[in-house]
């Protein structure tokens, strides 16, 4: 955990602001959105990714625009947009993600769609060779789901052996060469995943060659379920993995069945039953965030890490490191907070907001949400914010789940932190100057393409913009692990 906080302020080797700099973490009253049509307010309206701007209308995510211009047909194809969910293991462990560059719903046709799920299929392998995602596969694994027309292609042998998962749904008609190239990418390195099982009289050497069997739990009650997993265990060796676990009672059940990798949105929501108060160890941080945020003058910023001996521990820990590259030893907590300044101890207190009290296998997984999240958000901004007002965003993504890590609704966790307008308005109404890049970091998470091409319009970004950021979010987060 400390080498997390200690990254996150030197990853982006910024210059820090000094005590008595002027600047306001970038959480002060925002200028409109460059290229975007704006009442006469300062801030963009609640979203609503039901209705774009006339001049901008978004009928299909085929036809998403790029900058105010309508693109040809072939370039419509070019504007896909990644998403990504986390995958997770028993323990809670992200241990890597699966992308896709297209909805569930573009293949619900055969012979017209096969053409385009192909076409999809070498999209979402430029993406992982040509926006470097393999420099992501040095710890973590990537899913990747392709038809099984796609498992020849070319672009396979430049990501082999390099920590990626391969998701192929076979159906009642295998074929005989199906098995041969599965059998080819087992021994090029490739993990295997027999995507959305269904039985099927052919699948016993399918089941023997894989190395995970994924069920998509909604479609199973647990007696089903259960008799599913012992069916397929029996045929070989493979793993269970769970896909679609939205609830804890798919989780339990999951987990109880013996399924290795799990995937949903129950990783990153509150918990039931809800919690009604934060440990002591947050409290104390949310009043030193408070205290930054109101530019309290050096001696009583050093009384407030006085009070906590653990913080002036670890502030004094991070600042002699090596990697804080400060080049000088430092003994006080007040030499600490003057080399930091305002805007970098604000970050490691917001970090350690995440990292303090009682730390349980979910709080992992969604702190790591959490980086990816506010990088994300931050980057999305500095397309079209300055530097100082992107910092406002990553307050907004990281406090945007707040309310999964302290288990209460996100009105009673903000209630202890004094944030700007700009930050509340993301946070706690879904609208002003943060929120579309906040909802389109969200939408990221999500798997909801037709949403990403929405708000990417609401936002002015195109596919490349989007795509570039999103996978440096998800670099810089794992960069901060290593």
């Amino acid at each position: 955990m400390f080498e997390i906080i200690k990254a996150l302020i030197t990853g982006k080797n910024k210059s820090s602001n000094r005590l008595n700099s002027s600047t306001s973490l970038g959480l002060h009253e925002l200028q409109p959105i460059v290229g975007r049509h704006q009442a006469n307010d300062d801030h963009l309206a609640v979203i609503d990714t039901g209705t774009v701007l006339a001049d901008n209308v978004v009928t299909s995510i085929l036809e998403v625009e790029t900058v105010g211009e309508r693109t040809s047909d072939t370039a419509k194809f070019t504007q896909r947009f990644l998403g990504r969910q986390a995958v997770l293991d028993r323990s809670q462990q992200v241990i890597g993600y699966e992308l896709m560059q297209r909805q569930a719903s573009d293949t619900s046709g055969k012979s017209q769609d096969e053409s385009l799920r192909l076409l999809y299929d070498e999209m979402l392998l430029n993406s992982v060779t040509k926006l470097g995602m393999n420099d992501l596969m040095k710890d973590k694994q990537l899913v990747i789901s392709l038809s099984p027309k796609s498992l020849t292609h070319r672009l396979l042998q430049e990501i082999k052996g390099k920590g990626v998962m391969l998701a192929v749904k076979i159906g009642a008609d295998p074929g005989s060469d199906l098995l041969k190239n599965l059998q080819q990418l087992r021994m090029d390195g490739f993990q295997l995943i027999l995507e959305d099982y269904a039985p099927f009289p052919e699948s016993a050497p399918f089941l023997k060659l894989v190395h995970y069997i994924q069920f998509h739990v909604a479609r199973f009650d647990a007696i089903s379920l259960g008799k599913q997993t012992v069916a397929v265990l029996k045929e070989g060796e493979a793993r269970l993995f769970a896909k679609g676990v939205d609830t804890e009672e798919d989780f339990e059940v999951c987990r109880r069945l013996g399924f290795h990798l799990f995937q949903g949105h129950y990783f990153a929501q509150p918990r039931q039953p809800m919690v009604h108060s934060i440990d002591n160890d947050r409290v104390q941080v949310m009043e030193l965030l408070n205290k930054v945020m109101a530019r309290a003058e050096l001696p009583e910023l050093e009384e407030g890490f006085k009070h906590d001996a653990m913080l002036s521990y670890k502030l004094l820990r991070f600042m002699n490191s090596a990697g804080s590259n400060i080049g000088v030893e430092v003994r006080s907590i007040s030499h600490a907070i003057l080399i930091l300044g305002y805007e970098q101890l604000y970050r490691w207190l917001t970090l350690l907001l995440f990292t303090s009290g009682k730390l349980d296998q979910s709080s992992q997984a969604i702190m790591k949400s959490a980086l990816v999240r506010a990088r994300l958000a931050e980057l999305l901004c500095l397309n079209k914010m300055t530097p100082a007002e992107a910092e406002g965003a990553f307050i907004v993504g990281i406090f945007s789940l707040l309310d999964a890590l302290l288990n209460m609704p996100m009105a009673q966790a903000l209630e202890r932190i004094q944030l700007p307008a700009p930050v509340l308005d993301a946070l706690l109404r879904q609208e002003g100057c943060y929120a579309p890049f906040l909802a389109l970091a969200i939408a990221c998470e999500d798997f909801d393409l037709d949403r990403i091409a929405k708000l990417a319009v609401i936002c002015g970004l195109n596919a490349d913009a989007v795509n570039t950021a999103h996978v440096q979010a998800l670099m810089w987060a794992e960069d901060i692990e290593r």
